[in-house]
């Protein structure tokens, strides 16, 4: 329900009825028609409404998200113990997936950085990953470092494609080297533990069956990590292509 949505994202983002009315030049009365149902807003008002929101049209638009390409994720830095102790807990609790082996290089705008130093609002990432003998062009999309669009597609010449990013502009700004074992969780969650290359010790859990929007989704993942006994405090949204560059600077 599109009125739900637009509450949802504004108590998100602590906005009264009020201030999101005086944004869009109208009555904190339309704001509250909107959000109980009386009355949809114009395709005219969605827009403006998901520029404020930083959110993606199809999220207002549509019921049925798993038509899209979302991601909601969090990952946590951990250490050694609790990578370990993990893996006993998901070797008991979950199904093991496999494990690999992953080279991800990350490329950028040499005229439109995506990263900066002291960035804690990371917005998009393009890379090509190494997974066995393929190779997978990912590109993610931020919004308000809780979901992002997510889009792969299979290539079949790494250097082609990377001799056109040079063309285009696009300089490549960091690899990263990560051993990742991967559990499906109460059938609902991709629990990823990683070994990173000079980094150390990570988890990512990802939804990959929405039940809600993303927005609930993410406090329900919070909800895993505590029940894991994990630091929300520790909660990463920097990346760790961010943490390569950066961190030893």
């Amino acid at each position: 329900m599109i009125g739900n949505k637009i509450k949802k994202l504004r108590k998100n983002k602590n906005m009264s009825q009020e201030s999101l009315a005086q944004m869009l030049f109208v009555s904190d009365k339309t704001i509250s028609s909107w959000e109980n149902e009386r009355v949809e807003p114009s395709i005219e008002f969605i827009i403006k409404l998901c520029n404020i929101f930083e959110c993606n049209p199809s999220y207002l638009l549509y019921d049925d998200i798993n038509k899209f390409n979302l991601e909601t994720e969090i990952r946590i830095k951990l250490t050694k113990n609790e990578f370990n102790s993990l893996n006993e807990l998901m070797k008991k609790d979950a199904v093991y997936l496999n494990k690999s082996v992953q080279e991800d290089t990350y490329y950028q705008p040499t005229y439109r950085k995506f990263l900066k130093d002291n960035c804690d609002d990371i917005k998009e990432w393009l890379r090509i990953g190494k997974r066995g003998n393929k190779f997978i062009l990912n590109y993610k999309n931020w919004y308000d470092n809780t979901y992002c669009d997510e889009y792969e597609v299979e290539i079949d010449n790494y250097n082609n494609l990377d001799k056109i990013f040079s063309i285009l502009g696009l300089e490549k700004i960091v690899t990263v080297n990560k051993e990742r074992i991967k559990y499906s969780y109460l059938n609902k969650y991709i629990v990823s533990l990683d070994y990173v290359k000079t980094l150390g010790y990570f988890i990512e859990i990802e939804v990959k069956k929405y039940d809600e929007n993303p927005l609930e989704e993410y406090d329900s993942l919070l909800k895993i990590v505590k029940s894991l006994n994990l630091d929300l405090d520790n909660i990463d949204k920097r990346g760790y292509p961010y943490h390569l560059i950066y961190d030893n600077r």
